[in-house]
């Protein structure tokens, strides 16, 4: 009797436990993945809201994805290291140069930092007013020039301003105020990040504005003093007013960056859902679309990516045969 009423009582503690095990994940609270993004009026911010709607829609319930408004890219990586955001674009230069512990993080490596995918190539548009009549890059020198600390476009205009030997009077603000600055005429010149930006259009539809190119041979300059920091690619024709024919812009690749913390399931069906609507995504967007962001793999070996991929992206770019090079696993994974 005694050791029926055992056998019993097991039975019932096992059933008892597949129970609770059974519900406690039915009713599993969902990942809350805080996506650190940009200013709301960069025409970059909308890639971002962009994938939010992806996962969220492919996971409902599963993974809530909020988007976080930022200062820009260098932020976002200060955002990452601390823990405040689970991921963010930053550039792949100074996503790099975090992960290192060069430049401005010198001895600073934040080795848990990942990638999600390739990322895009993007131009960061030199602006100037038409009336301060610059027309080349090195007119900049001396004249009032909006500066966006905290940026990442911001970080890689100063960086080529100074290995160049161009010093504008530089004007601190933030993304939200430069545009105001130079319809107000508070300043010359800025830059923006981003392929047919929003801001700039916002500026060109109040005044009339010069799209200042860059030189081959300032490129090449730049490269020497900061060897793999600067970038360039030519913008067509008519992509604003100002830009009669095309011209050679300064530009830089964007990727996504994530926590290693990050759950590997958590990363696979986020990078499961932009792979499986990359072209649907990519489509509306002009930053995306140009910047070739759908080969998210092959923009990770073409641009010599130097932050490896997180767990959960590896797995999931094996399963389908993707080909990862040894430097993009993570040390994580065997």
């Amino acid at each position: 009797m005694v050791k029926k009423n055992f056998i019993f009582c097991i039975l019932s503690l096992s059933i008892f436990i597949v129970i609770v095990f059974h519900f406690s994940d039915v009713n599993a609270a969902p990942f809350r993945f805080k996506f650190g993004s940009t200013s709301v009026r960069s025409g970059l911010y909308a890639n971002t809201v962009a994938m939010a709607g992806i996962i969220n829609k492919a996971y409902p319930g599963d993974i809530i994805v909020t988007v976080v408004e930022t200062g820009g890219y260098v932020e976002n990586l200060e955002r990452l290291r601390r823990g405040t955001i689970h991921a963010g674009p930053a550039s792949t230069g100074a996503g790099a140069a975090s992960y290192l512990g060069i430049l401005d993080w010198k001895d600073k490596p934040d080795k848990n930092l990942r990638t999600l995918w390739g990322g895009y190539f993007t131009p960061i548009h030199l602006v100037a007013s038409k009336k301060s009549g610059i027309k080349r890059v090195e007119d900049f020198e001396g004249r009032t020039f909006a500066m966006n600390p905290g940026t990442t476009s911001g970080w890689h205009m100063e960086y080529f301003m100074q290995a160049i030997g161009i010093k504008p009077n530089y004007k601190l603000m933030g993304l939200g105020a430069s545009p105001d600055a130079m319809k107000a005429g508070v300043v010359d010149g800025w830059f923006k990040a981003g392929f047919k930006d929003a801001a700039i259009l916002d500026i060109e539809a109040a005044m009339e504005i010069t799209i200042v190119p860059v030189t081959k041979e300032l490129m090449e300059k730049a490269e020497k003093v900061q060897p793999g920091l600067h970038r360039s690619m030519t913008i067509p024709a008519g992509l604003f007013k100002a830009v009669t024919q095309d011209q050679l812009s300064y530009a830089y690749v964007i990727s996504d960056f994530v926590r290693k913390d990050v759950p590997d399931d958590v990363v696979y069906k986020i990078v499961k859902a932009i792979w499986e609507n990359r072209a649907a995504m990519v489509a509306p967007l002009a930053t995306l679309k140009e910047g070739k962001f759908d080969d998210m793999v092959g923009n990770a070996i073409k641009f010599g990516l130097k932050v490896p991929f997180h767990a959960g992206a590896v797995k999931f770019y094996r399963e389908i045969g993707q080909n990862i090079p040894p430097e993009l696993i993570p040390p994580e994974v065997k």
